[in-house]
């Protein structure tokens, strides 16, 4: 449809060819007015169809210019003021509030001319202000034309450190615009293919496209995983990335009650532990019901890690519970060295509070520990510790700590130790490495 400011434009040119001048300075004008609409005008374009067949190309075969065609030198002035500004600039010191007025140029541009813009800054690379450009470039025309913009960031030929990074940038708006339409491409792809080389393996493609699949809808997102699981074709970190997006119990449940009675099984350690992060208790309440050949010992450790990322003591708790006897006792240490990482006072306390005679090891382990990170903590409990070995080795790794922090004061409470000579032995040692 004609805009009325050309309307207007045309109405002049038929009453005097001699004010043509004009006519083409309101033009100009309401151009400059629909650059800075913003964003706002391409969220409301249409996407065009995507032809999942996406193979190397050694040419640009751009589509062709749609009849009302923006002109490009306006967008041009900015991007090269840009380009500019951060010419000597690293990658990570660009501010991407630099970037976000280039969206809103972009975003005026047709599918034809983004092509055109990305080549030509595909002949500028290397560059750190080329190379983010290019990337929202690539961005924006993945909104209008993902496939193509997909086919220009794999068949880069530069060499360029953050190639992979372009494709990844369109292939998350593709997922999120039109997860459907990414997953079938994803489907029919053969991974082994050259141009795949700087695109990741299949496993970090599908976490990508899994993620927008199941944000998208739920029950068809788990029925592919758990198809996809399978068939051998997720590992366990892309089903914990994918877990990642899931904040409910009931999501949570039915995904590994999905992944549970698959014949690999891969994956619900993984999500087991992400739900463990957030809700422990429904998590805890989930994993009591299965039966004990179900609970590995890795399932029950990554409960006791996640759990412990929030509430030490009653994962700790909750933990030793799943075992009796000798096993028991194994657990406690578990239990007592995860709390210490966190806090090594609560910890010890904890240990206590069981009121056991048994946990002689339990206590030496978390003081262990806690060396790591809290040697002063360490060497104010040595008198817990018994064996004079033990104890001896953690006051070593507890002076190695100061060391690492404050040279002198180490040395003072070497030379103040009757285990001066061990200790100077065991500095001299480690440094040595």
């Amino acid at each position: 449809m004609i805009s009325k400011s050309v309307a207007i434009s045309i109405l002049a040119c038929c009453l005097s060819f001699c004010a043509g001048y004009l006519t083409k300075n309101a033009q100009i004008d309401t151009d400059i007015k629909h650059v800075e609409q913003g964003v706002e005008f391409v969220l409301h374009q249409p996407k065009s169809d995507t032809n999942s067949d996406l193979s190397p190309s050694t040419s640009n075969n751009f589509s062709e210019p749609t009849p009302e065609v923006l002109p490009k030198q306006f967008i041009n002035s900015d991007l090269d003021d840009f380009l500019s500004l951060y010419q000597n600039a690293n990658y990570l010191t660009i501010p991407n509030r630099a970037l976000l007025p280039l969206y809103a140029k972009l975003a005026q541009l047709d599918e034809y001319q983004l092509q055109q813009t990305a080549a030509e800054l595909i002949e500028q690379l290397p560059g750190a202000a080329v190379a983010k450009l290019l990337g929202v470039t690539l961005e924006v025309l993945a909104e209008q034309q993902p496939l193509q913009a997909l086919e220009l960031a794999l068949n880069i030929s530069n060499k360029e450190q953050f190639k992979w990074s372009y494709a990844w940038s369109v292939l998350s708006v593709w997922s999120t615009d039109a997860p459907l339409d990414a997953y079938q491409w994803y489907a029919e792809q053969d991974f082994s293919q050259a141009h795949f080389k700087e695109f990741g393996t299949q496993h970090m493609v599908a976490t990508a496209v899994l993620s927008g699949l199941y944000s998208y809808d739920k029950s068809l997102g788990v029925a592919k995983i758990a198809e996809l699981a399978q068939q051998g074709k997720l590992n366990p970190s892309s089903l914990s990335l994918i877990s990642n997006s899931i904040n409910h119990s009931e999501e949570f449940a039915t995904l590994l009650n999905t992944l549970s009675n698959s014949e690999h099984n891969v994956g619900v350690v993984e999500v087991t532990g992400e739900w463990f992060s957030k809700q422990p208790n429904d998590a805890a309440a989930w994993l009591n019901m299965l039966s004990e050949e179900q609970k590995s010992p890795r399932m029950l450790r990554q409960a006791l890690n996640r759990w412990s990322e929030s509430e030490p003591s009653q994962a700790a708790s909750w933990y030793i519970e799943q075992f009796s006897g000798e096993k028991q006792l194994v657990a406690i240490s578990e239990a007592a060295s995860r709390f210490a990482s966190e806090d090594p006072k609560q910890a010890i306390e904890w240990v206590d509070s069981l009121g056991r005679n048994d946990t002689d090891n339990a206590i030496e382990d978390l003081l262990q520990r806690a060396s790591y990170d809290n040697p002063d903590f360490v060497m104010s409990n040595l008198d817990r510790v018994s064996d004079e070995k033990r104890k001896l080795s953690l006051l070593q790794s507890s002076i190695y700590t100061i060391h690492q922090q404050d040279v002198a004061r180490a040395t003072k409470l070497i030379d103040a130790s009757p285990y001066k000579a061990e200790l100077e032995a065991y500095i001299k040692k480690v440094n040595s490495y």
